[in-house]
């Protein structure tokens, strides 16, 4: 009773007539503005929330008629807020019923039309043109309705046989009219005409809705992600491209465990790890890259490398290099005068006479030895190169990490490529960090056949003694693969639900394969947009027809076969170069083969097949797969 008397009591038809005084009041806005069907959306979401019990609730006496589900039933329970703005909280909404009320429930297509019809009013602000008609569709008992969620396997429930009259359509058709005479976002017309469509019984249309469940989170969708979910498809100038996105999905179980183990080094200051396996284009990286977040939330040091396919024994150590040369400039950059001349008294104890022997694969240990500079700069001799060096780097990392005041995470992926020597030296550098480092280590490999054979799959049993945790990514659910898709082509889970379940067969749930396939999709014209509708839509037929490529390289491989030779011969030079391939490269190779590289892999990039950074002067693969393909 307390907490009812801070809140204020108001109708609906209270409640939209004063947001559209409020609305018209100074500004040349309508009622029907983004403002206000920002702030409706909440009173819907309350509304349908009335609707969705639990199956194990006993109490049916509990469920709303059918007859007390109208607009002028509706109460609302408003907090403001004590501040000069005086913003105002939904904190409940309430139908209320009276004891003269028919006391049946309906079908639930009734129930979804006659929700449809209030919400036509609190999003047009106009009352429907529908209250004469009745919103008995079908007869139902209680034991035939589920509130609670979707009819298993997406089948609709079972309803009889209703024929819609003329004169209902018309109506429908002449409401939904009004809405986008109005401007209403398109999304809000098509959900208020999904659920005006249920009048139709078995004959409504496919994308009618069929639970509460479904309403609630459509609602949910567009409050939280107006952007995407509320907001028009403008194709008033060009036709947008479509834009697949680029995050982690169905993986939150596995961020929840990298957060865990993260937070839990940060409280303890001391070594932590973790490997993450999984097929090719999995996600390893980009989940392992919500680390390169949690360290900037920490204000920490992230260092990453890669190793490279082609780079085994070419290149020995170099990539490990790369990670603490990092490391020593982000170490520079944020420490003190007097912390960088207490580390450079400490490393020329532990590294004396073979500091050069590490400056030859680490440059800027020199910025933490500047007064060694000459010395760097001269050549050791050793007995064991290998052993010094590993020596050499676990004395460097030890000593960085016991001065630094910031929390350092070091990232190395595709370590089934390393060679011999880098993974005796990561190996050494995991037992020397558990001694006594604060460091937090993340590596990614593959776990197919070819990648666990031979010395990388010794040497992972070899470090199984070491406390490192272990994250295996298998391939995405049909449910996060809706997810994906349905954010992609701004349109309702609900409605994607057919795409994605096709997708996910013809990929198997792999994200890198997925990704490639709407993309395929897409540029062949079998994903498109609507202009009638000013959406995203598809040609089911052609999608289902399309064969089952048997692997992301012959996916990628025939894609690739479709640019002009131009382009062809662009990634081929470029994949035989590495993963990432730097403009002065390009511009000397441009010379000697008589075409603008860097013109041609520009094209490259747009196409979605490498990635043009750091202001246009780095051009690099975005996943190796896409390289391999390439070569």
């Amino acid at each position: 009773m307390q907490q009812t008397e801070q809140l204020t009591e108001q109708t609906l038809r209270q409640w939209i007539k004063q947001q559209v005084n409020s609305n018209n009041s100074g500004t040349a806005e309508s009622s029907s503005s983004t403002e206000y069907i920002k702030s409706a959306l909440p009173v819907a979401i309350k509304l349908i929330e009335l609707f969705i019990h639990t199956k194990e609730e006993e109490d049916q006496d509990d469920i709303i008629p059918l007859d007390c589900i109208k607009t002028k039933n509706i109460y609302l329970y408003v907090k403001k807020s004590r501040d000069v703005e005086q913003k105002e909280t939904i904190h409940l909404v309430w139908i209320m019923r009276s004891p003269d009320d028919d006391p049946s429930v309906g079908s639930m297509l009734s129930r979804l039309f006659a929700v449809g019809l209030i919400l036509y009013e609190l999003f047009s602000t106009e009352e429907p043109l529908l209250e004469d008609i009745p919103t008995s569709i079908t007869s139902a008992s209680v034991q035939d309705i589920d509130l609670d969620s979707a009819p298993e396997n997406d089948q609709r429930p079972q309803k009889r046989s209703h024929h819609p009259s003329s004169q209902t359509g018309d109506k429908v058709s002449t409401c939904i009219a009004k809405l986008e005479d109005k401007g209403l976002p398109r999304s809000i017309c098509t959900l208020v005409k999904n659920l005006l469509d249920c009048s139709k019984g078995d004959y409504c249309g496919d994308e009618a809705y069929s639970s509460f469940v479904d309403l609630r989170q459509d609602l949910l969708l567009m409050m939280n992600d107006p952007t995407r979910f509320l907001d028009n498809l403008q194709v008033s100038g060009s036709i947008p491209t479509l834009e697949i996105c680029n995050k982690l999905y169905g993986r939150q179980d596995e961020e929840d465990k990298l957060n865990k183990l993260y937070q839990k080094y940060i409280q303890e200051k001391t070594f932590k790890g973790v490997i993450i396996s999984g097929g090719a284009g999995a996600g390893k990286s980009m989940l392992a890259l919500h680390t390169k977040r949690l360290t900037n939330q920490s204000n920490g040091h992230f260092c990453s490398a890669k190793f490279e396919q082609n780079e085994m024994y070419s290149k020995p150590l170099a990539t490990i290099g790369d990670v603490f040369n990092a490391l020593c400039e982000a170490f520079v950059e944020g420490a003190s005068p007097n912390d960088l001349e207490m580390v450079e008294k400490e490393l020329e104890n532990r590294l004396g006479n073979q500091a050069s022997l590490l400056a030859g694969v680490v440059p800027s240990l020199i910025k933490l030895m500047p007064s060694s500079s000459h010395q760097l700069e001269t050549s050791s001799t050793c007995i064991d190169a290998a052993v010094s060096m590993r020596y050499l780097f676990g004395e460097l990392l030890r000593v960085i990490s016991s001065h630094s005041k910031r929390p350092i995470s070091l990232f190395i992926d595709d370590l089934q490529f390393a060679d011999h020597a880098s993974l005796h030296l990561i190996g050494y550098l995991l037992y020397s960090a558990k001694g006594g480092s604060s460091v937090f280590f993340i590596f990614c490999h593959r776990d197919d056949e070819d990648s666990l054979s031979g010395p990388f799959s010794f040497w992972l049993s070899s470090i199984s003694m070491i406390s490192m945790a272990s994250i295996e990514l298998g391939n995405m659910s049909v449910e996060s693969v809706n997810t994906l898709v349905s954010e992609t082509l701004h349109l309702s889970p609900r409605i994607t639900r057919p795409l994605s379940t096709v997708l996910h067969h013809k990929t198997r749930g792999n994200p890198l394969f997925l990704r490639q396939l709407l993309g395929s999709l897409y540029r062949r014209g079998y994903i498109y947009v609507d202009l009638s509708l000013s959406r995203w839509a598809w040609d089911m037929d052609k999608i289902d027809q399309e064969p089952i490529s048997s692997s992301v390289i012959a996916l990628l491989t025939n894609e690739m076969k479709r640019l002009p030779s131009s382009l062809q011969f662009g990634l081929g030079v470029a994949s035989c170069l590495g993963s990432s391939i730097q403009k002065e490269v390009l511009d000397i190779l441009s010379k000697d083969l008589n075409v603008d590289l860097v013109a041609i892999l520009r094209e490259v990039s747009h196409k979605g097949f490498m990635d043009n950074t750091n202001n246009g002067t780095t051009f690099r693969f975005t996943h190796d797969k896409i390289q391999e393909a390439g070569m």
